[in-house]
C-alpha cells in the first residue's frame, strides 16, 4: 500500500467532516443482528508506570444466533510482546444485553460497566476480569474524559473513555503484578465482510497529554478517498466553556506516515507526523497541535487474512487547546494500523 501525505490545504476537498456526538452507556452496549454476518467488539488498552502495557480484545461473529465470540489478552513489556493469547468460544455461551455493557462468558462476567456507580456520580467505570491459561487480568477503568460517537451508514464507533485511570493487576505466567496507569476503551460494531472489501484499512491512535488528549484516525476506503478525524478532549476537571470534546474538521488536519520499513511481506510506516491547526473551532476556541511519533517496537498479528499492527510509540511534541499548552517529551503511546488487502 502506497500511503499519500495529506496536508491542511488539499484534505478539505477529500474528507467527509464526521462529528463525534455524545454518548450514554447504550451506545456501548451489544448492538448486534444489523447485517447477515456481524462482526462487533469492545477494545481495551493500557500503558502502565512500571513499563507494562495490556490490550483486552472481546470480538463477536455471527449469524443471528450462531458464531464465536473471542477472548484475546496481549501483555508487554517496554513495548516488547510478552504474552498472546486468544481464547474462542461458542456464541450460545457469550450472554450479553441490548441496554448497557456487559459481557459474560459461560456465566463468567468478563466486562462489566457499573451501572449504579453512573447513576450516583455520572462516572463511566469498567471492571475487566479475564483470564487464559496462566495469564489474567483484574482491572478498573474509570474515565476522565467525557465519551462520545461517531456513526455512518457502513461503521459506527462510539470512544466511552477517550481517556481513563487504570488499576488493578496483571498476571503474567502466574505472577500476579500490581498496575496502575492510563489507558482507553472503544467499541465498534455494523462490520460485516463487506468493510473489508470496500475498504484499504486505517490508522488509528491517541495522544495523551496531561490534561489534553487527542483520538485520531485515518480510514482509506481507497488511496485518495477516505476519513481523517481528530477529537480532542480534556480532562473533566479542567474543563472550560462548558465543552468536554472539540471535532476538528479534516481541513484543519496533517497526518503523515513516514519511515517506512518491510515487515511481514508489506511497506509499513513507523513514523508518523499529525499537526491540527484549528483557529476557530466550535467554541471560537483555538487548537493547535504538533506531535511526532516514533515506533520503538511493534507488533503483528493475523485477523483471518487481514493484517494488523499494534505499535508502542515515542511521542514528543505540543497540543494547545485555547489558553492551556502541553509538552509531551518521549512519551509512550499505543497506536494500530489495520491492513484489509493481504
Amino acid at each position: 500500500m502506497k500511503f499519500k501525505e495529506i496536508k491542511p490545504t488539499d484534505s478539505k476537498n477529500t474528507y467527509r467532516f464526521l462529528k463525534a456526538v455524545d454518548i450514554t452507556p447504550t451506545d456501548d452496549a451489544f448492538h448486534g443482528n444489523i447485517n447477515l454476518l456481524d462482526i462487533e467488539w469492545w477494545y481495551f488498552d493500557a500503558v502502565f508506570d512500571n513499563g507494562y502495557s495490556i490490550h483486552v480484545g472481546l470480538r463477536t461473529y455471527h449469524i443471528r444466533n450462531s458464531g464465536i465470540i473471542q477472548s484475546r489478552i496481549t501483555i508487554y513489556k517496554d513495548g516488547k510482546t510478552i504474552v498472546e493469547t486468544l481464547k474462542p468460544f461458542l456464541f450460545s455461551s457469550f450472554y450479553t444485553s441490548n441496554d448497557q455493557p456487559i459481557v459474560k462468558i459461560n456465566d463468567k462476567t468478563i466486562m462489566e460497566f457499573d451501572l449504579n456507580h453512573f447513576k450516583k456520580t455520572g462516572e463511566w467505570r469498567y471492571h475487566i476480569t479475564v483470564s487464559i491459561d496462566k495469564h489474567a487480568f483484574d482491572l478498573t477503568f474509570t474515565g476522565i474524559t467525557k465519551g462520545w460517537k461517531i456513526e455512518t451508514s457502513k461503521t459506527c464507533w462510539a470512544v466511552a473513555l477517550p481517556k481513563a485511570n487504570v488499576y488493578g493487576t496483571i498476571t503474567v505466567d502466574g505472577r500476579e503484578i500490581p498496575v496502575k496507569g492510563i489507558g482507553y476503551h472503544d467499541h465498534n460494531w455494523n462490520y460485516s465482510p463487506t468493510t473489508a472489501v470496500s475498504n484499504l484499512g486505517w490508522f488509528w491512535g491517541r495522544t495523551t497529554a496531561e490534561t489534553l488528549n487527542i483520538t485520531w484516525s485515518k480510514t482509506m476506503e481507497t488511496k485518495e478517498k477516505g476519513d481523517l478525524l481528530a477529537i480532542i478532549n480534556q480532562d473533566k476537571k479542567h474543563v472550560k466553556n462548558n465543552t468536554e470534546f472539540y471535532n476538528v474538521p479534516p481541513s484543519g488536519i496533517s497526518f503523515i506516515p513516514k519511515e517506512f520499513i518491510q515487515n511481514h511481506n508489506k511497506t509499513i510506516p513507523t513514523e508518523f507526523d499529525l499537526e491540527i491547526s484549528d483557529p476557530k473551532s466550535h467554541n471560537k476556541t483555538s487548537i493547535q497541535a504538533k506531535i511526532s511519533m516514533k515506533t520503538y517496537d511493534l507488533h503483528h498479528t493475523r485477523i483471518f487474512t487481514i493484517h494488523y499492527w499494534r505499535y508502542h510509540v515515542k511521542t514528543s511534541g505540543t497540543i494547545t487547546l485555547g489558553s492551556t499548552t502541553e509538552i509531551l517529551n518521549d512519551k509512550p503511546q499505543i497506536i494500530e494500523f489495520l491492513s484489509f488487502k493481504s
